[in-house]
């Protein structure tokens, strides 16, 4: 018997924001255009983001954002994350832009910070009040407010001159993508997918830049390598079969483009395809058993029933901690300048 846990959508808010509970196993590579807000509930896993791989372990926070490539491994069996994904329109709709900057929260960087619990205690809040249903549109509205509010105090990072997508969606788009989806195999070019849009290539490229963010070549290469890695898994294929049923014309570019988003080789990463993962897979984004969801339901319980109301009353406890991590930083780059001017 097992616990149907289906992604939840909230009203009214729920255009904006979705959230998931589930197992982690191998690769699952994707990307797409919400934010992403990953928390490990518990195990270890290996999130890699656009070729950096990092470490996250029991608690670990991490942003991904908007249609930047990545995927998650487990390191340890039974790794179960939470994720939450929020589309940046709801910023934009509150007035804020977020499309000329990135959000930077990192756990595995940043192993220390004065609102990852609260963060922490929001979600697990939400995440239970919509399990048991007592939590109110209102109270679930609340939490989401608090919890985009704290990724962009305190997460986001401006970088001018840079420019996100700017638009979600595109019916115009979906026509080349959907092509681009289903003959991955074969070989595409900009001027061949262009013409079978009736589109010119010049504006076609544009359209992948302006609404994704990424050029028409590279959405091409994710969708061989999402292919790949499934069929890595597959250890009665050869490397050089797994290029070409991915629409790689030979092994050597299969390789290099394997790695200059994994950071690993296809062979590498096949070695730590263990059993035990494999059979995860299986489970991959579906129900928890009985047992998996009585220990991340005593986990989250055990998260928001902790003392919060020194991080929630005390506005002071966040600068205190910047003004700090700024000095440090002043007296790192001070000392490093002092080395540089060693002759």
């Amino acid at each position: 018997m097992i616990i149907m846990l289906d992604q939840l959508q909230l009203n009214p808010l729920n255009n904006y924001f979705n959230q998931l509970v589930y197992a982690i196993g191998s690769y699952h590579y994707n990307w797409h255009p919400q934010i992403e807000l990953l928390w490990l509930l518990q195990g270890q896993i290996e999130v890699n983001v656009d070729g950096a791989r990092y470490t996250l372990g029991q608690d670990g926070l991490m942003s991904i954002n908007p249609n930047i490539g990545h995927a998650t491994f487990a390191l340890t069996p039974d790794s179960i994350a939470l994720r939450l994904h929020i589309d940046p329109r709801f910023y934009h709709y509150q007035g804020v832009n977020v499309l000329n900057g990135q959000f930077n929260l990192n756990s595995a960087q940043r192993q220390v910070h004065p609102n990852y619990d609260t963060l922490r205690h929001s979600l697990a809040q939400l995440y239970l009040g919509q399990v048991s249903e007592n939590l109110s549109a209102f109270e679930q509205n609340a939490l989401f407010y608090q919890i985009s509010s704290l990724l962009y105090h305190d997460f986001f990072t401006l970088q001018p001159g840079t420019q996100a997508p700017a638009a979600l969606n595109s019916d115009q788009l979906n026509i080349a993508t959907a092509y681009l989806d289903t003959h991955y195999q074969s070989e595409i070019t900009l001027e061949s997918l262009a013409k079978f849009c009736n589109y010119s290539p010049s504006y076609l490229s544009k359209l992948f830049k302006a609404q994704l963010g990424i050029n028409f070549y590279e959405y091409l290469v994710r969708c061989r390598l999402q292919h790949a890695v499934y069929a890595l898994a597959d250890h009665r294929q050869k490397i050089v079969d797994v290029a070409l049923v991915s629409g790689f014309k030979e092994v050597k570019s299969f390789n290099a483009m394997f790695k200059k988003h994994f950071g690993q080789t296809p062979s590498a990463y096949r070695k730590t395809l263990s059993p035990e993962i494999l059979s995860q897979d299986q489970k991959f984004k579906r129900a928890l058993s009985i047992p998996q969801h009585d220990q991340i339901l005593k986990h989250l319980v055990t998260i928001v029933t902790q003392d919060n109301t020194t991080q929630v009353n005390d506005p002071c406890a966040t600068c205190n901690f910047n003004q700090a991590e700024q000095k440090y930083q002043n007296l790192k780059n001070r000392l490093q300048q002092l080395l540089d001017a060693e002759p």
